[in-house]
């Protein structure tokens, strides 16, 4: 029905009261007035768009937490009391910084041990070598026994018998061997002071570590142990020993989310983000990194965003909101998402042709609260029902406004 039509009825209802007015008057009959069809189709008031081009973005909105940069646990490295720590949570530390110091009493005891062991090993390297020399001048004096014996031999061999000069050469023999014996033992000597002094400098290594320095410079975030505590050395099972303290790294920070596995394959590196705090202006960043691989019993990415925090305002514990972008869709189709009508065939839209309704299916991809994306179904030319008056069925009379 087109607009003049709505106007038929209206205007019939004024002439109506109008007879009977003048009937009242008059007294007279009024003349018989023409009826409108009774089943003649009322057109729908629908409200109706032509689809609209425009650069989407599919987002994902994430809850992420604020981690350090870095954070070390400190261990001590040597078993002893702890004579003082100068730092308690909250202080700020540099790195290098003493932070603590170990009592350690018998290992002064220790060291002057192995001192020890070095001189005892250097003075039988100094035997051995006496031996060497003492071996060495028998060795000349056998061998010159046995040469003289030899000669005499060779000239008369009634004046000296051959069982002497075989006596001889066994007794160079053994001069010999003796001397070979005493070089091997100025080697095990030798490496006897090697293992005293490596046992040394081990010993006071350790020492060292009876002053704890910090390895990174930032804020103490946990202190678990006073003065005056005795303390056991991580180096062999650190479940068994206490920390001494906790040190993170806050003026650079990281923030840590989990990504869904069906949106993981769009998340990587150089991803755009935006971060939102409470309390705090919201950011715009990149993803720094991601783990690159699924958690197996969470399905979950893990995506790192580096922020810079030199005021100190991003705390670690922190939980913010993360929408990161995950692609980019330019020219989309996309219509109000009123529009959309489920049906029994399927999802669909109404269109305007004629002045009828008509039902067309479509396909969406990306959906938005207000807008949807149609990948297929429509070509962006048509006028598209947004809204209705009533509902409509396929064929039904419109007036589109």
């Amino acid at each position: 029905m087109t607009g003049s039509s709505q106007v038929g009825p209206l205007l019939y209802a004024r002439g109506t009261v109008v007879a009977v007015i003048a009937l009242a008057v008059s007294g007279c009959s009024p003349e018989p007035t023409a009826e409108l069809p009774a089943n003649e189709p009322q057109s729908v008031a629908v409200s109706a768009v032509t689809p609209e081009r425009r650069d989407l973005v599919d987002r994902i909105e994430l809850v992420g937490a604020i981690v350090p940069e870095e954070q070390v646990t400190v261990y001590p490295k040597v078993s002893g009391y702890l004579k003082s720590l100068t730092v308690d949570i909250g202080d700020r530390v540099r790195q290098g910084q003493t932070l603590a110091e170990i009592d350690i009493p018998e290992m002064a005891a220790s060291i002057e041990e192995k001192r020890a062991a070095i001189v005892q090993a250097e003075a039988l390297v100094e035997q051995a070598k006496a031996a060497v020399e003492q071996h060495e001048a028998e060795v000349k004096f056998q061998e010159a026994n046995y040469q003289r014996l030899k000669g005499i031999r060779e000239r008369d061999e009634d004046v000296m018998p051959q069982q002497d000069v075989d006596r001889a050469l066994a007794r160079l023999g053994v001069a010999r061997g003796q001397l070979r014996k005493a070089a091997a033992d100025i080697a095990v000597a030798e490496s006897a002071v090697k293992t005293a002094q490596a046992a040394l400098t081990t010993i006071e290594r350790l020492s060292e570590y009876a002053t704890i320095t910090a390895p990174i410079g930032g804020v103490v975030t946990q202190r678990s142990v006073d003065p005056g505590a005795l303390v056991q050395a991580a180096a062999a099972s650190r479940t068994q020993a206490a920390p001494l303290v906790v040190i993170a790294r806050v003026d650079r920070v990281r923030i840590v989310t989990d990504v869904p596995e069906p949106s993981a394959p769009y998340v990587s590196r150089g991803s755009e983000a935006r971060i939102e705090i409470a309390g705090l202006d919201p950011m715009t960043a990149k993803v720094s990194r991601t783990g690159g691989v699924l958690d197996p019993a969470s399905r979950t990415l893990r995506a790192e965003i580096n922020a810079a925090n030199p005021k100190g305002r991003l705390k670690p514990g922190m939980t913010v909101r993360v929408s990161l972008a995950l692609r980019r869709i330019k020219g989309a189709i996309t219509v109000p998402v009123a529009a959309l009508q489920a049906g029994a065939d399927g999802l669909g839209v109404y269109i305007v042709e004629s002045g009828i309704a008509r039902r067309r299916l479509v396909e969406t991809g990306l959906e938005f609260e207000d807008v949807a994306e149609i990948t297929s179904g429509l070509s962006g030319s048509e006028r598209v029902v947004a809204n209705s008056a009533q509902p409509l069925t396929g064929g039904t009379a419109v007036t589109a406004r």
